[in-house]
């Protein structure tokens, strides 16, 4: 058998409008030595026939079919039967560049590196994208403070920094190097249980990473989908941000300046989630609002993380968050949220 160069694993959920633009753009790349596997998460609609007339077509494919149990899940199911030296993370709703996995094995191989990552470009309204480029040139990480600092800047930034996060999280722009995801057996939490499942595999891929490679070109389309986990509001997703962000502090226990980034993290999750709530007509929303508001957990963060370390806007919300102020804070998104719509019409 011919060696497996990468193996990209592909959650399959409620996609049936998707699924084969994604998996055109995945049979078909320049890499030929890859397996292709198709996670089914119990999809209701016509997915589950999709992927196994897929299979049929293309040996490289291999398909599970499973109960529903959420995209962190799905994707550990494919690990385990994964077998190419590198694994790929692909949304079936998203799609990608032709040669992006030669590209980035190419780079693995000459760089002998654990990780590459790639550019990526986001849809940010029907047909139109904007290219990500987070790095101007290669780079080329093999110091274990250099890694950590990489590390941290993709959870958020230090203090005082502008931007909220230099480095996007996710785990679908990059392929990790098998060996270490086996011999440290990691592997994702459920997003149902801590919303985002990216940041502890790549806090956890990370921390045993020797070699990284981050290129600049953008390979990855990342599409809009209004069906998707990140386009609707959720009213558990704020128990979410706390258990993603006691998890967090776990993990960074012991690294210099962990806590900043995980506060800022969760600070940055739940203002995003406060314009989502207040954005979306729920006639609930006051009262979730004041619940948010109202939790604990603000007494504590408000003591480890200074609003100062913020930039203007996201100080004053949280400032506003801390001191329990819900009709200020609900004028200040509602104003905001209205500047971001003429932006946008704009552009």
């Amino acid at each position: 058998m011919k060696k497996i160069n990468v193996s990209i694993i592909i959650p399959c959920y409620g996609v049936e409008k998707y699924l084969n633009r994604c998996l055109c753009s995945i049979v078909n790349q320049t890499l030929k030595n890859i397996e292709i596997i198709l996670v089914d998460d119990g999809s209701l609609d016509k997915v589950p026939s999709m992927c196994d007339d897929w299979e049929k077509k293309d040996s490289r494919i291999k398909v599970i079919h499973k109960e529903n149990g959420g995209l962190g899940f799905a994707r550990n199911s494919g690990l385990e039967i994964a077998s190419g030296d590198f694994i790929a993370f692909v949304d079936s709703d998203d799609y990608v560049e032709l040669d992006m996995y030669e590209k980035l094995y190419n780079e693995a191989v000459k760089e002998n590196a654990d990780v590459v990552f790639c550019g990526f470009k986001n849809e940010t309204k029907k047909g139109k994208w904007q290219e990500r480029k987070e790095v101007v040139q290669n780079e080329v990480l093999a110091n274990n403070k250099d890694i950590q600092n990489f590390m941290l800047d993709m959870v958020a930034c230090a203090p005082y920094v502008p931007v909220e996060r230099k480095y996007q999280m996710s785990v679908w722009h990059s392929i990790y190097k098998r060996s270490v995801i086996v011999d440290n057996k990691i592997r994702f939490y459920s997003e149902r249980e801590i919303v985002s499942e990216d940041i502890p595999f790549q806090i956890d891929f990370l921390k045993k990473c020797n070699k990284l490679v981050y290129i600049p070109q953008a390979f990855y389309y990342y599409c809009l989908n209004a069906k998707s986990l990140t386009a609707t509001y959720k009213t558990e997703k704020f128990e979410g941000f706390k258990r993603l962000r006691s998890l967090l502090l776990t993990k960074l226990e012991n690294t210099e300046g962990g806590s900043d980034r995980v506060n800022r993290l969760f600070i940055g999750y739940v203002r995003s989630d406060l314009f989502n709530l207040l954005n979306s007509n729920r006639t609930d929303s006051d009262s979730i609002l004041k619940n948010i508001m109202n939790d604990d957990i603000w007494d504590t963060i408000k003591i480890q993380y200074d609003a100062s370390y913020l930039s203007m806007y996201p100080r004053i919300i949280y400032k506003l968050i801390v001191l329990r102020k819900t009709f200020l804070l609900k004028m200040i998104i509602s104003f905001i949220s209205v500047m971001k719509k003429v932006k946008l019409h704009n552009d």
